[in-house]
């Protein structure tokens, strides 16, 4: 426990539900309600994108704006207010040429322009924190976006402590060397003590370097990382003691099955009455025969190649000669071919396989809720949450024993006595589909399936 209650200031590429896009978004929104639940002043800073309805989500423009330096440049930041029902302050910085056109929240990318976008955020982070007047005692950084705050704190001699969170170690943010001069950022940072990696700046590396404490999405993954840390391992492997895996946890008022708005009827682990009309109203939706005796599994995430879609595709043939209905809901804009490759096999067994694409939150809850099994994408973000989401929706997470996913899924044995999900040991076509069909002849056997399911909730 904390001896006092502590002011902390998130810095953040995106938070739900004005920006969130990724597990960082959610994971950002659902920590910072929690610690102020335990007493803590948390305020939230981030960018105020193009899709971003300041009106619509309450957000007030101030006066004052905050202004940072870019190499003698002078860059204003708009700045706006908002607040979350739970009482979280939240700021945005908004700029016309770095912000307005972004219709995506960046997540990977070596282009300039991101480097220097993000970069200047980092800057105009500092300047909230010099110019706060109650002052903050810890600044808390989420992802490669943000991890240039940690390297300007220790810059600026700033009095303040850093937290870094890692959410993809493949996700650096990597860059040219000259954005350290766009960005106005000393030359000495140029070495591999410092930003540089493999003759390119990483903003990633220098938040995990420069941080007091570096934290990961699950205890399992903070291993991983040490081993295998896309060449950062290293890196990751000095912070020692300092290095900490935390595995995500849900917003039960967000997600929470006996009180969801989306869904067609309520349910709890008592009465799970309500799940089996959600099943109904879910393929009915998706325009698959109304079934109850067969495996509805629903699959969630980025349809994006090496996204584990892709390896879903290889097998869906295989897949077929098992009696099951597969629901794909691609999140975010999917990869063009890909979907074109999924949406044939839609058309080819159109009562066991359907398709939607840039879904919504709605869609997501309803897939959860009618759901027998979900399928968690392998070679998706390590910060997900999914499997603990299909949990309390009373679908068994499908998964890559990995990540979180191997901190929070236990496997079922072959009788479905024990555990609340089936996990696969490597991310191949092969450990993939037999997973899956797993989990399609686990259903089979109804009253086993519904204490697995019990379990799960």
């Amino acid at each position: 426990m904390f001896a006092r209650p502590m002011r902390l200031l998130f810095v953040t590429p995106e938070v739900s539900p004005h920006s969130g896009t990724t597990p960082t978004g959610d994971a950002c929104a659902a920590l910072a309600k929690a610690l102020k639940g335990r007493g803590h002043e948390v305020v939230v800073l981030s960018p105020l994108y193009g899709f971003v309805d300041a009106a619509g989500r309450g957000l007030a423009r101030r006066l004052r704006k905050v202004e940072v330096d870019l190499a003698g440049e002078k860059t204003a930041f708009q700045v706006f207010d908002g607040r979350t029902a739970a009482g979280v302050d939240l700021l945005f910085l908004g700029h016309e040429e770095m912000f307005s056109q972004v219709r995506e929240v960046p997540t990977e990318s070596q282009d300039l322009g991101d480097g220097r976008r993000f970069g200047a955020f980092c800057k105009g982070a500092i300047e909230v924190l010099k110019n706060d007047e109650k002052g903050f005692d810890v600044v808390h950084c989420h992802g490669w976006q943000t991890a240039l705050v940690p390297v300007l704190v220790d810059l600026l001699e700033l009095e303040i402590g850093t937290v870094q969170t890692v959410y993809d170690v493949a996700k650096q943010g990597l860059f040219d060397r000259e954005i350290l001069a766009a960005l106005g950022l000393p030359e000495r940072l140029w070495n591999i003590e410092g930003l540089e990696f493999h003759g390119k700046v990483s903003f990633l590396k220098g938040g995990v370097l420069e941080s007091d404490r570096v934290t990961t999405v699950s205890p399992t993954y903070a291993k991983e990382i040490t081993r295998d840390g896309a060449g950062l391992e290293g890196v990751f492997s000095q912070r020692g003691s300092e290095l900490t895996g935390i595995a995500f946890g849900v917003d039960v008022a967000v997600w929470n099955p006996t009180t969801d708005a989306y869904l067609e009827a309520r349910f709890d682990p008592m009465d799970r009455a309500g799940k089996r009309r959600c099943k109904v109203a879910l393929q009915s939706a998706l325009e698959l025969p109304i079934r109850d005796d067969v495996a509805l599994i629903a699959v969630i995430g980025e349809v994006k190649a090496r996204s584990g879609l892709d390896s879903l595709a290889r097998v869906v043939s295989r897949l077929m000669r098992n009696d099951v209905q597969i629901a794909i809901f691609g999140e975010g804009e999917g990869d063009r071919k890909l979907l074109e490759v999924l949406e044939e096999h839609a058309k080819r067994w159109p009562d066991r396989l359907a398709i939607r694409d840039d879904v919504d939150s709605a869609q997501v809850h309803r897939a959860l809720g009618g759901a027998d099994c979900v399928l968690v994408p392998p070679q998706q973000a390590p910060g997900g949450n999914l499997q603990l989401r299909a949990h309390r929706y009373g679908a068994l997470p499908i998964g890559l024993r990995a990540d979180g996913v191997a901190d929070t899924v236990v496997d079922c044995d072959a009788e479905l006595t024990t555990g609340n999900g089936f996990l696969f040991d490597e991310a191949s076509d092969e450990h993939l589909l037999g997973a899956l069909q797993r989990a399609i002849g686990g259903f089979a056997h109804h009253g086993a399936f519904e204490k697995a399911r019990e379990r799960a909730l």
